[in-house]
Formats: C-alpha cells, sequence, structure tokens
C-alpha cells in the first residue's frame, strides 16, 4: 500500500521544536533519499508488531537497490511490506515467525536466530546481531514536550545506543506511554512524520473449545495472581473467564487491547505485586484506537524493555506468577513444541521459555500450556506419543500443567508413567486408546 504522510514543516532543512529539550530535524519524506543514510552492508532494526514504522520501511524497499546490500533485523510483523521479493538486497533474519515472517520463512528467505526473548538485548548489545541503523515509530510530543516509543519499547532503547544512525517516525496515532526510562531523542538523526493507523492483528473470536480450555485456566488462576498471557484465541476466551476474579495483576512480553476489559472491571489492580505495585507492565502492545486510548499518557501501564519484562532476576522477584502459554504439540514426557510441524517452521521460542520457568519457579506460581486437543483441519491430536519434528521450545521440568477442551494434566510431582497417563486423558478421545498403548516405552 501507499501511506499518505503530513508533514508538518515542508522545508527538510528546517528544525522543528517537539521537545522542549532537543530540536528534532523534520525531513520531508517524499524527498528523503536514504541511499545518502544508510551504507551496503549496513544491519537494520526496526519496531515490530504495530510499532512497525511502515512509513520508512516503505520507503526502504522503494530505494532498496540505490542503498545496496544490506541485512535486517526482524521481530513480530503484522503487514507485508517486507516481502520475499525484496530480498534480492535485504537479508532477513528474526528470532522466529509469527505473523507475516511466516511468509518470508515458507518461501526460504528468512534465517532464525534461535534463543530466548530474554537474550535478545544483549545480542544486541554486544554486535552479535548487528545493529547500524536503527527505525523506530514515536508518539508526538506528549505532556512535558517529550516523546515516546508508543506501543513497543522491548529492544529499540538498547538497539538505537548501538546504532550509528537512528531514523524516528513520528506517527500521530500512536500515544504517548509511560517508559521505565525517558526516550534518548540525542540518539535520533532526524525524523519523519506520518499519520495512520498502525497494523493490526486479527484474532479470531473464542469458540467453545477456546472458551471450554479458558474456564479451565480460569479454575487454577487464584485472586492476587501475576498473570503473564499471549494473543490469540484463547487469551481472549480467558479474560472473560476472569472477570469475577480480584486483585489480579499483568507483567507479560505482549499484550492485546482485551485486558482493558479487566482494568476497566477493576479485577487487574496489581495491588499484589512486590514488582512495580499498581502497574500494568509489557514490552510490546498490539491494539487499535481502544488501546491508543488507554494507553495514553496512563500511569497505570507502562511500556518495559525486555531486560525487565522477560529478564530472570526480575521474574524472580513476582511470587504468585502465571504464565498461559500454547504450544503447537506436547509429547507424552510434557515437552513442547512451539515452533514447528514437520518441516515447516512457523512458531518462536519468544518469551515461552522465560516466563514458562520463571512461574514454575515462583513462589505458589504456576506454569501451564494451554492448547486445542486436535488440529482443526486434520483431526490429529496436539498430544502424541513423539513430536513431529526435531525441536523442544520447553523442558518437561518446566511445564507444570497442560490444559485442553478436556481438561488438565497436573504434571507437578508425577512419574514419567503418570505425567503420560494424565496427558493421554486430555487428549481427543479417539486418539487416547493409540496414545496409551505408547505408554509401555516410557520408562
Amino acid at each position: 500500500m501507499r501511506l499518505r504522510h503530513l508533514v508538518a514543516n515542508p522545508s527538510s532543512n528546517s528544525p522543528v521544536v517537539t521537545d522542549a529539550k532537543r530540536m528534532l530535524r523534520i525531513v520531508d519524506i517524499d524527498t528523503l533519499n536514504l541511499a545518502n543514510h544508510i551504507r551496503p552492508g549496513d544491519g537494520l532494526l526496526w519496531g515490530q508488531g504495530t510499532s512497525e514504522p511502515l512509513a520508512l520501511v516503505e520507503k526502504l524497499i522503494e530505494q532498496r537497490a540505490e542503498i545496496g546490500k544490506i541485512k535486517a533485523f526482524v521481530g513480530l510483523t503484522l503487514t507485508n511490506t517486507l516481502r520475499a521479493e525484496h530480498t534480492d538486497h535485504i537479508s532477513v533474519s528474526s528470532y522466529g515467525a509469527p505473523g507475516a515472517n511466516a511468509k518470508l520463512m515458507a518461501a526460504g528467505v528468512l534465517d532464525i536466530i534461535p534463543c530466548n526473548y530474554s537474550a535478545v538485548l544483549g545480542l544486541i548489545a554486544t554486535g552479535k546481531i548487528p545493529v547500524d541503523v536503527v527505525l523506530v515509530q514515536i508518539s508526538p510530543a506528549g505532556p512535558d514536550g517529550t516523546h515516546s516509543l508508543g506501543f513497543s519499547n522491548d529492544t529499540l532503547p538498547v538497539a538505537m545506543r548501538q546504532a550509528r544512525l537512528v531514523i524516528a517516525e513520528i506517527n500521530a496515532h500512536v500515544p504517548w506511554t509511560h517508559m521505565d526510562a525517558p526516550l534518548d531523542v540525542d540518539r535520533i538523526d532526524f525524523a519523519v512524520e506520518s499519520s495512520y493507523q498502525p497494523p493490526l492483528i486479527t484474532i479470531p473470536a473464542p469458540g467453545p473449545v477456546e472458551q471450554s480450555i479458558a474456564e479451565h485456566i480460569a479454575g487454577h488462576i487464584p485472586d492476587g495472581a501475576t498473570l503473564q498471557y499471549g494473543i490469540g484465541s484463547i487469551p481472549s476466551a480467558l479474560i472473560r473467564s476472569l472477570s469475577n476474579h480480584k486483585n489480579l495483576g499483568l507483567h507479560s512480553g505482549l499484550v492485546s487491547e482485551e485486558f482493558i476489559d479487566l482494568a476497566e472491571q477493576g479485577v487487574i489492580t496489581n495491588a499484589n505485586k512486590a514488582v512495580f505495585p499498581g502497574i500494568s507492565i509489557s514490552a510490546v502492545a498490539i491494539g487499535g484506537p481502544r488501546l491508543k486510548a488507554y494507553l495514553h499518557d496512563n500511569p497505570e501501564f507502562q511500556m518495559h524493555q525486555a531486560s525487565t519484562t522477560h529478564g530472570p532476576s526480575v521474574l524472580a522477584k513476582i511470587d504468585n506468577l502465571v504464565a498461559i502459554n500454547s504450544a503447537l504439540e506436547v509429547d507424552l514426557f510434557g515437552q513442547v513444541n512451539a515452533e514447528q510441524i514437520g518441516d515447516r517452521y512457523f512458531g518462536t521460542i519468544g518469551g515461552q521459555v522465560d516466563f514458562m520457568h520463571a512461574a514454575s519457579t515462583s513462589d505458589n506460581g504456576l506454569s501451564i500450556i494451554a492448547m486445542p486437543a486436535s488440529f482443526g483441519k486434520s483431526g490429529n491430536s496436539r498430544i502424541t506419543d513423539k513430536l513431529s519434528g526435531p525441536l523442544v521450545t520447553t523442558a518437561r521440568a518446566d511445564v507444570d500443567m497442560v490444559v485442553t477442551e478436556f481438561g488438565f494434566a497436573d504434571l507437578r510431582g508425577k512419574t514419567l508413567q503418570q505425567r503420560a497417563l494424565d496427558l493421554v486423558s486430555i487428549a481427543p478421545p479417539d486418539h487416547r486408546e493409540r496414545l496409551a498403548g505408547s505408554i509401555r516405552n516410557i520408562s
């Protein structure tokens, strides 16, 4: 798509005061030639999800041949702006293949760096993931005259400190959010301005299967627990099932706007959290106008870097942490595959291992894998005697409970045989006899 860009000052040579402490030079994106700034061989990084600076990425793709061969490290992608044909000059890597990255993976043009999300900051800071140029979406100036990173604060501050060049896109539809530290505008070389709704993700409405799973999970979440969950139909259903809970907390890596229901109902209060009491925490938020309105200048919700949201030292301080994550498959040992089916890779490690381990070791915590019992089209069981691919995402020792629409398997303190029997009991009924026959091979 071609975006319309609004420029407050048409003169690219005239600075515009957008910060009480510093002036940002505003450049007309229609006359911007990135080849004058980006060098062949540069490593690029830009915001993920709703924070993708689409105007700048579009310009980069248009001018890629003039720029020369470059490398891009991307996160969760919600648009098809970057496509397989663009890898003639842009080599692409990521920590996984969520969202539109799956299309790049299927085309064989996406390289995966397998790592826990908590490790990404360190890989950037040490140059293991090279970052020479950062393209970042920021909010208009907020109440104090400063800008914020809006919907995402996960890796961008560290990447900006590493980069030689930082180009900002000031999007009028991005909220001014409270962050763990003020945005360092001194790292921004120049900015462009745009005005468009950030990209959204379409989450299918929960059906009876997802609602049943959510009700099983809700029954194991105590009042006062701190929640981590992802995005999808099961988390959406879970929100509906928690409306009668009290004093829940939120500390997550990624949230969508459904949590606002619980916040407005007084269910999420963060009152019992020892870490950031009274404040919901996330690294990335994905949503539309409702989310923007809720996040804008809301001190009860803060965007933090991944070192806080996923960092082991921080998570270790959170009691009553309940982590709910999804999977493609779980074998009879309790090992989790969240990445690959056969030779098709379309998942990610992401923050699953970070949060599952933290919740399993948290005082009164609980680590949960939640998934439908079978694959929709094929009907094959997701509870399996052997994972279909070579990868184990989360180790069995970090999985406290597995939940399907048929119930839950509490694996804590169970022997191998007991774990297998419990997992078979929540598999699709027509697969249980076959799976039970596999238990004799487990010693």
